[in-house]
């Protein structure tokens, strides 16, 4: 369908069924985006104290904890103030589920969702999902590409394709706002090779999706020696860590470039990056720090939105590893920054002399490895490793003994390292992928870090 008539016409009676003020909200985003930072942060702050008195009114969970702490909302009166208010992790969520509900309040279309579990810890929780300002959020992040909304896409993301009456009036109202919807459940090369004709039939400006997932599919595309002969203004990446090789490769491969898009079932959008690579907070309605900062500024991103009344999850621990900037972006945003982020805690290893080793450490030797089709790395224990490995014709014993020998090169000469070829890596349940999973990294640096002074920095600049 041509895009004006998607924008102009189907997507705001879509929103207007679903009576979701989403293009009320993009109109407010792209003026506060300007804003002088001193009044952006003024116009933070009353939202977070708007969703404190919120929560306050209507859980049972903060009215106890702000009464017990003594730190009712009338008293926060800036952010150190807000500091003293306790962080909330998954196991309280689980535990107080009832108590975080919010009663005595009409919200219009209230869903259960539940985390992917990629940290080993499901949960879940309410949102309402007529509020539309994480949809506009996107839209925003996506104008800063020259992509207004209707434009056409292709989202690779972890949804089965099946026939149901469901996923046929789903798949008439993406034919509606001109997106595509191609499974990350299944990249064998059987479907990959039909997703390549699926994206040259639809002609997508802006491809979204899982990172892995983006890049697998961009590295089948340039073993084929495929190449769009139109423009793509942009490809987005979320739900998982962006390598930087993964970014080049997605660049070439598509000709355009790459843009992280950070959030969270459970937190939602927490930051958006624009062409000139800062990744910027919402701060018209998200407030991110960090807790128990390492001494190269390295801590646990705590978030809270204040958009999402139908569970409030308020100074919430992500499990997500960043530093915050008091920099300010090239293209002249007043947006606060996210400097970097490195994963979740359960994407580190430990080795056992205590060092703390990034994913990359072997993500990088591994990919190299000639007959290494695809792979996860285990860790069961301190000393103890599993390598699966999608292994390409010819793969022999040899192959084994180099695995085995990069890991121990890295992580310690002693370790066990349990090698096994595989058909295919297992993604989560929600469909990404994970190159590593540590049964033992995310209690041991939270003890690293607990052990640590407990610096908190605030981006609210």
């Amino acid at each position: 369908m041509h895009p004006l008539i998607v924008r102009h016409v189907v997507l705001p009676l879509h929103e207007r069924l679903k009576r979701t003020p989403t293009f009320a909200w993009l109109k407010h985003l792209e003026r506060t985006q300007w804003m002088d930072p001193a009044k952006l942060r003024d116009l933070q702050f009353a939202e977070l104290r708007r969703h404190l008195e919120f929560a306050y009114r209507h859980t049972r969970y903060y009215r106890r904890l702000f009464d017990e702490h003594e730190v009712p909302p009338h008293r926060i009166q800036s952010l150190e103030d807000f500091r003293k208010v306790p962080v909330l992790t998954r196991q309280l969520l689980r535990e107080n589920f009832d108590d975080l509900m919010a009663t005595g309040v009409r919200l219009r279309r209230v869903q259960r969702v539940s985390t992917g579990g990629s940290t080993g810890e499901p949960v879940t929780l309410l949102v309402d999902m007529s509020v539309g300002f994480a949809i506009a959020l996107r839209h925003r992040a996506h104008r800063w590409f020259g992509l207004e909304p209707g434009a056409r896409e292709i989202v690779l993301w972890g949804s089965p394709i099946e026939a149901t009456r469901q996923d046929r009036l789903r798949n008439l109202r993406d034919w509606l706002i001109n997106s595509k919807l191609i499974s990350a459940f299944d990249l064998g090369a059987p479907a990959l090779a039909e997703y390549a004709r699926i994206i040259t039939r639809h002609r997508p400006l802006r491809i979204y999706g899982y990172a892995s997932a983006i890049y697998l599919l961009a590295c089948f595309l340039e073993r084929e020696g495929w190449r769009p002969d139109w423009r793509l203004h942009a490809a987005f990446t979320t739900a998982e860590t962006l390598f930087d090789f993964q970014r080049k490769t997605i660049e070439a491969v598509f000709r355009c470039p790459v843009a992280v898009e950070y959030g969270a079932r459970d937190a939602g959008n927490m930051a958006n990056e624009c062409p000139h690579g800062g990744l910027h907070i919402p701060a018209e309605g998200v407030v991110l720090e960090t807790i128990a900062v390492a001494p190269d500024g390295l801590g646990e991103i705590v978030a809270t939105n204040c958009h999402r009344p139908a569970m409030p999850l308020i100074r919430y621990r992500t499990g997500d590893l960043g530093e915050l900037t008091d920099e300010r972006c090239r293209c002249g945003r007043s947006l606060p920054l996210l400097k970097r982020i490195e994963g979740r805690r359960t994407d580190f290893l430990v080795a056992p002399d205590g060092r703390i080793l990034h994913a990359l450490a072997l993500i990088y030797v591994l990919r190299e490895m000639e007959r290494v089709r695809e792979f996860q790395i285990v860790q069961e224990d301190v000393d103890s490793i599993v390598a699966l490995v999608v292994a390409a014709p010819g793969w022999s014993r040899d192959d084994d003994d180099n695995v085995q020998r990069a890991v121990r090169a890295r992580i310690g000469a002693d370790v066990g390292v349990r090698v096994e070829t595989v058909a295919a890596i297992p993604r989560t349940q929600s469909g990404k992928f994970r190159y590593v999973v540590s049964r033992v990294a995310d209690d041991f640096i939270h003890r690293v870090l607990s052990n640590r002074r407990p610096a908190v920095e605030g981006a609210c600049s």
